[in-house]
């Protein structure tokens, strides 16, 4: 396979485009291709990458206006290829246009001979030239076309979007999903701290600072260096994670020599900030229905040096407290869900998204949300998240269960800021009792959290 940036960006693009594969699940089938290329040519791969799918629906605005063939009928490697190159004409700018041209022309003749190269050369000259000239739809007329257009977002998305935040927050909130996110980490301070770490870091980062919430983050940007190569990785003295996931772990507040249990633990990483959060004393299981997944917490687990948690491969839906030796002190349900919140970090998933998975994984969100209630003890602590910030996922479920569940309730006596140190926290939680996160307000990943309280009888 090529080692040419460009020849594997369109790899990776059509990959996804034959499969069910997340962008992440691309980007691990190439990892050893992308792993043997020169840092310069690793960034710019990524940014094409990241761009397009950031960028596509205003790239597409763009083709179309010079192409006289309709998109639909523009075969899928020299649609990508036009993309990729307008994507690197219109937002790199150290990257000149006959480069962009001139490689894309080069990689379609191998892809599809002279014709698409022809093809392809004639609508990026024009595109170059022009592309500034070109009538987007007016905001004040047609405001669904004018964000899809500018931003990139589907246009059912876009409408959901105004009817529940008014145009000027969508504008923003659209803006801000298609800018590049800072590197956000968690301190293992079973370690090290903070302050330590930060200095530790600072000859490899930039713009590192401290996060404005969580008591343990870090988020920088530009690292000199691959994250898993940094010797403070390879030693186990932080974690890859955003702040808005930082703060769910600090909600659930687990306390030492408790019994806890991550009823959807996927990788980890939340599973791994609880087991720092008890100082690595007590007993976690990490349930989950992905053996990989599991077993690639319990490496991720021995890195940071954490050693209580144990895994079990059981699918919440199917369980019940006969699976399991006790009942537990806290349950976090960090469920499944659109992830339509942390579209910074995935901009592939709202191609992926309809209407119907809002409102599909919502009811199997409920079914989550019992099923894990049922193994909570008395007295005991409940807390329900998601990554995303719809309606659907976030209030109706809790109202739901809640309306069948007289057992539980939302626990408003939680005191946030006195766990996380911090005043501003609290400012994050609704009256209703609801933590909420969006990434044009908070510049975090967008988050949703309840905490409930299970009766004494």
């Amino acid at each position: 396979m090529s080692n040419d940036p460009r020849q594997l960006a369109l790899t990776l693009f059509l990959s996804w485009e034959s499969s069910l594969r997340t962008l992440d699940q691309c980007l691990e089938k190439l990892h050893n291709e992308l792993s043997g290329l020169p840092i310069k040519d690793r960034r710019l791969f990524n940014a094409v990458v990241f761009g397009v799918f950031r960028h596509r629906d205003s790239l597409d605005f763009v083709i179309s206006a010079f192409s006289h063939v309709p998109l639909k009928k523009i075969k899928l490697p020299a649609l990508y290829l036009l993309r990729s190159s307008l994507f690197q004409i219109i937002y790199l700018d150290k990257i000149p246009d006959f480069a962009a041209i001139d490689t894309s022309v080069a990689i379609a003749k191998k892809t599809g001979g002279k014709q698409m190269a022809g093809f392809i050369n004639a609508i990026l000259r024009k595109a170059a030239k022009n592309h500034t000239k070109i009538p987007f739809p007016k905001k004040d007329i047609q405001q669904a076309k004018h964000i899809n257009a500018t931003y990139s977002i589907p246009p059912w998305l876009i409408k959901k979007w105004i009817h529940a935040y008014g145009f000027k927050q969508t504008s923003r909130l659209c803006h801000q999903i298609n800018t590049i996110p800072s590197i956000t980490l968690r301190t293992n301070i079973k370690k090290t701290n903070r302050d330590e770490l930060k200095s530790k870091l600072a000859p490899f980062c930039r713009h590192l600072e401290k996060t404005d919430h969580a008591s343990q983050g870090l988020r920088f940007t530009n690292p000199v260096l691959p994250i898993h190569e940094m010797d403070a990785f390879k030693k186990g003295l932080f974690q890859i994670q955003d702040e808005a996931a930082q703060l769910v772990s600090e909600i659930l507040d687990p306390q030492p020599l408790e019994t806890i249990l991550d009823a959807c633990a996927g990788l980890g990483t939340k599973t791994c900030h609880i087991a720092q959060l008890m100082k690595n004393k007590g007993k976690i299981t990490a349930l989950d229905i992905g053996k990989e997944k599991l077993s690639a917490l319990l490496l991720e687990a021995r890195r940071l040096g954490f050693n209580i948690i144990e895994i079990q491969i059981l699918n919440l839906l199917e369980s019940s407290i006969k699976d399991f030796s006790t009942y537990f002190d806290r349950v976090l349900l960090d469920a499944p869900c659109s992830g339509l919140g942390v579209l910074r970090r995935n901009p592939d998933t709202k191609y992926r998204r309809t209407k119907k998975d809002i409102l599909r994984l919502s009811a199997r969100q409920k079914k989550m949300l019992n099923a894990a209630s049922n193994l909570v003890r008395q007295g005991g602590t409940l807390v329900y998240a998601v990554c995303s910030c719809e309606k659907e996922e976030n209030e109706d479920v809790i109202f739901s269960f809640l309306k069948k569940r007289k057992d539980f309730s939302i626990d408003k006596e939680f005191r946030f800021d006195a766990v996380s140190k911090s005043e501003t926290v609290a400012k994050l939680v609704s009256e209703d009792g609801f933590f909420k996160t969006y990434p044009q307000i908070n510049n975090m990943d967008g988050f949703f959290a309840a905490r409930l309280k299970r009766k004494q009888n």
